[in-house]
This record gives C-alpha cells, structure tokens and sequence, in this order.
C-alpha cells in the first residue's frame, strides 16, 4: 500500500501508539547477549527500525542511494519529487543533537532539484532508562524551515569550524519560549537565510551571484509558481527574539553556594561573570550543574560528556520539562539534561 507523510505519521500516532510503547536493544554476539544502555545508538537504529516497519506494515518505499543527504525513504516509488520522509532521533534529555545535511552539498541540491526542500522529517525524541528500556517521549513530522533557524553571526544555525562551515543545525523547534533565536516561519524566509548564507560562506561565494536566480527559476518550472524571495536584510530582525529574562541563580551540585549571574552575562556573548566557556567546560566535566528553568520554573540538571579533542561548537541548554533554552555553552562535546 501507498502512505503519504502525514498518512504514515497518523498511523504511528494514533493506531500503533508509538508514544505509549517500549522497547529495548540487545546485541548477540556468539554466546554473549547484551542489552544495550548506550543512550546514543538508539539515534542510529531508529531509521532501521522506521524501515521495519514499513515493511511489517507493507508500505510502498525505495531507499535513497545517496545516504549522505535527505530524503531516506521515497514512499512513492514512481515519482521520487513526492512524499519524500527523513528520519531523525535525537535523545529528549538534550537538545537535538543531529545534523540537517552538510550545508555545500544542500544549497546545490534544492538549486537544481527544489523539490527536495518538500522532505518531510519524521523526529523521534527517545528516552533510555538505566536498564536500557527505550520509550518515544515524542514524536513530529516537520518541514526544514519548521526546524531551523538563524544564529548571532549567520543566517543559519550552521556547524562552524576555524570559519568553515559544515553542517546545518536544528533549533529547539518545540521550546515554548526562546531566549536567542525563533524558527522560520516559511519557506521563502528560510531560502532568503540560505542564499545570505551563500554569500557570506566563503566555500561557495562564488556561485551567490545566481544562486537564487536559478533556484527561482527551477522552482516556477517544477511547480509552476513563481517565489517572491525577500531579502536577508529585511527580516533578519524577525527572527531576533526579544523576550527579556530575569536574574536567576545558577548553581552547581556541590559543597559551593549559588552565584547570581546578571541577565546581561548570563546571555549575551560576553563570559558569564567572568567564567569563561573553557572553564565552565573543565568544571562541569566533573560535575553537574543545577538549573531553574524560566519559563517553567522547574528544576533541572545538566552536565557534559566529553568529546574527543578537537574542534569546540556552541550547543544549547535545554529544560527536560518545557523544552526552553537557556543558556548556551562552547564545548567539544554533548550537553545532557535531567530533570529532577
């Protein structure tokens, strides 16, 4: 059978109930059995298992032979410019920590091919308790622009290294309030954010010039509607959020007392009273830190896991509860949060 998106989400939702069942990992390897209780596969199996269930299912599907750019799945095997579904799983503790798609490789593919920016992803947000059972806290189905957004010096949240840029980031796209920067609102915003982006990358400058011309141009051939793309420098404001916040304490789990950070520090781009990001991250490798969420005002924790050596990007703090950011951090590593 034939499931579009929307269809195969619905199904998901409200017939098999994915958010009331659980599961766990087991790994056999000759006569040692395991359950796995490393919280990070579970991100890497949830597209086999979607492929699975397609296939338990009997739905319609061809694999995507190019594993490195959306879509995975085209669920219309005759016409591979529809129903095109990427599947994402990130752990729901911590902020999304999976990538769109390598930036270069995207802006040459929805330039010649604008259809791909109709991908729809299919996010799964997991948890993994101590005894590895895995339960979908929840689950979305979202279009690119739904889930991304700018950051302070690009148009879009990007994955900058030594000033190259890499990978596409997701937003909190589910927080209820934000204390940086709001997702696009439509899809000729987002193309608006991408081409600034374009132009501004050092990597692919030389094919701003046309850029937007040709994705236009190949659009209104494809659909048949001609775009009207508004410019970076007349929206780039819209996408600033505004809301202030109040002081807050901020403490860490320990024999310390709590320091007050003035709003000011704590989020702008300045240290945070005087604490640089270099030695949050050292501290906070050994231990957590406490959290009253602004928004919700419940508490949490949050600590790092630490990466390899190498190059540090900034991730966000987001509340377990409400799904609100904030604080950011320079780290090389993963940010975890927990409630408590």
């Amino acid at each position: 059978m034939k499931l579009s998106p929307d269809e195969m989400y619905k199904l998901l939702v409200n017939e098999d109930r994915i958010l009331e069942i659980n599961g766990q990992i087991k790994f056999f390897l000759g006569n040692i059995d395991i359950i796995v209780k490393q919280k990070d596969v579970v991100g890497n199996i949830m597209q086999e298992w979607v492929q699975g269930w397609l296939e338990y299912k009997g739905v319609e599907y061809a694999l995507s032979a190019n594993s490195q750019m959306p879509p995975d799945f085209f669920l219309n095997r005759n016409d591979k410019t529809v129903d095109l579904l990427e599947v994402k799983a990130f752990n729901r503790n911590a902020s999304p920590g999976f990538d769109i798609a390598d930036f270069r490789m995207y802006v040459d593919e929805i330039v010649e091919k604008p259809y791909m920016l109709d991908v729809d992803y299919l996010i799964f947000g997991y948890d993994m308790s101590d005894e590895g059972i895995v339960t979908i806290q929840d689950v979305w189905l979202k279009k690119v622009w739904e889930i991304t957004r700018r950051m302070k010096n690009w148009p879009v949240n990007l994955q900058v290294k030594d000033n190259v840029v890499h990978k596409i980031r997701p937003a909190v796209w589910y927080s209820t309030s934000r204390v940086d920067f709001s997702v696009f609102e439509c899809m000729e915003d987002f193309i608006s954010a991408i081409e600034e982006t374009v132009h501004q990358n050092p990597d692919t400058r030389d094919r701003a010039g046309q850029w937007l011309n040709r994705f236009v141009e190949n659009y209104e051939k494809h659909y048949g509607v001609r775009l009207v793309i508004p410019r970076w420098r007349e929206i780039a404001d819209n996408y600033i959020f505004k809301k202030t916040k109040p002081d807050k304490p901020i403490s860490v789990v320990s024999s310390h007392k709590p320091v007050y950070y003035p709003k000011a520090e704590l989020y702008g781009n300045s240290k945070v009273a005087s604490e640089s990001d270099s030695y949050k991250e050292k501290r906070l490798l050994h231990g957590e830190k406490e959290e009253v969420c602004s928004n919700c005002g419940k508490r949490f924790v949050w600590t790092i896991t630490g990466g390899p050596e190498g190059h540090k990007t900034r991730e966000e703090i987001a509340c377990p509860h409400c799904g609100n950011v904030v604080d950011t951090v320079m780290i090389n590593g993963i940010v975890s949060v927990r409630k408590i």
